[in-house]
């Protein structure tokens, strides 16, 4: 057994094993409070990439990006507890309308603290995971850039440390958020990036920042699928709901395009997404894909080889939308 992998198991066992023993406290907190929105029968069942990576035995080589990713983890951990922990916190009878200068305020400070941008959506129950919930049904949903060089070393072990780093600063803002929020006389309910309770990419699809491609990430025009996601769950009754559907040209493009399942190394993607009864897609094999993901970094291949990544939105709008 290599030094890593000594150092792996030592943080696996002291570290991540507690630590995730701890989260499914937090989340049964959260899944028993009045009023909270519970994953029901037509939920999808959530793959928690931690609690994956430790059944993994045998030779396997340590998570993606150890041991220095292991303090971004940690921080991570920390705020997933900070956000559940911090909801009896919340005012009661909190507010429940938002005017527009405090909107306005709301998201100068969502960019202020690191987000790169926001929208807005309500969140259906077949959206939030089964066994899990989260405790208000509007969401104010964050997206946030991944360093582009680093992706494109992928699949490498700065890859899988930046994805790391990523998650865990994503994660402070959503808190940062609604404790700006609770200082206002609003509930909130942060929602880490990492092991969230509820599906990301439906959010923000819906929210307008973007449109989920051939390969189940969100396409942004900012920065392709090269991006993290987020959200803070509230009770405010008037956010700006978005209504369009201007980015949805890009499943057409990723239909005549599939570079991503062409090039995906443990050929995970299946060639036609599955269609479920509540509206969602399954793209992808995680038998097939996570064993790869775990040995090989992180992967991140789909987003590092996705035209969106390597040429930008609108250039490829332009030359799609104008042949067809």
């Amino acid at each position: 057994m290599t030094m890593k992998a000594r150092l792996y198991t030592i943080f696996k066992n002291r570290v991540l094993k507690p630590q995730l023993k701890r989260m499914d406290a937090w989340e049964a907190s959260v899944i028993n409070r009045p009023g909270a929105l519970r994953g029901g029968e037509n939920s999808p069942v959530r793959f928690h990439i931690p609690r994956e990576g430790i059944k993994l035995e045998g030779d396997h080589p340590p998570l993606p990006g150890f041991p220095t990713s292991g303090p971004q983890m940690i921080g991570s951990m920390i705020n997933i507890r900070k956000s559940v922990r911090d909801l009896d916190r919340n005012p009661e009878n909190g507010k429940k309308i938002i005017d527009p200068v405090t909107m306005g305020e709301l998201r100068s400070y969502a960019r202020l603290v690191g987000a790169d941008e926001i929208g807005f959506c309500t969140v259906p129950q077949e959206w939030v995971f089964q066994d899990t919930a989260i405790h208000y049904t509007q969401a104010i949903v964050l997206v946030m850039e991944m360093d582009k060089a680093r992706m494109d070393l992928a699949p490498n072990p700065d890859t899988a440390v930046m994805v790391h780093e990523t998650y865990n600063v994503l994660g402070q803002i959503s808190n940062k958020i609604a404790d700006w929020l609770r200082e206002r006389g609003y509930a909130a309910h942060a929602g880490h990036p990492l092991g969230g309770m509820a599906l990301y990419p439906p959010m923000a699809q819906a929210a307008g920042l973007g449109w989920r491609g051939i390969n189940g990430l969100v396409i942004t025009p900012e920065f392709g699928p090269r991006v993290r996601q987020a959200a803070v769950f509230t009770e405010i009754e008037n956010l700006p709901v978005y209504e369009g559907n201007e980015h949805a040209w890009v499943l057409d493009f990723c239909e005549s395009c599939k570079r991503c399942i062409r090039d995906c190394p443990p050929d995970a993607f299946y060639d036609q997404p599955i269609m479920h009864d509540n509206g969602l897609v399954t793209v992808l094999d995680n038998r097939k894909c996570f064993p790869y993901f775990a040995k090989n970094h992180g992967c991140s291949v789909c987003i590092k080889v996705c035209p969106f990544h390597q040429q930008g939105y609108d250039k490829i709008k332009e030359g799609f939308l104008h042949k067809n």
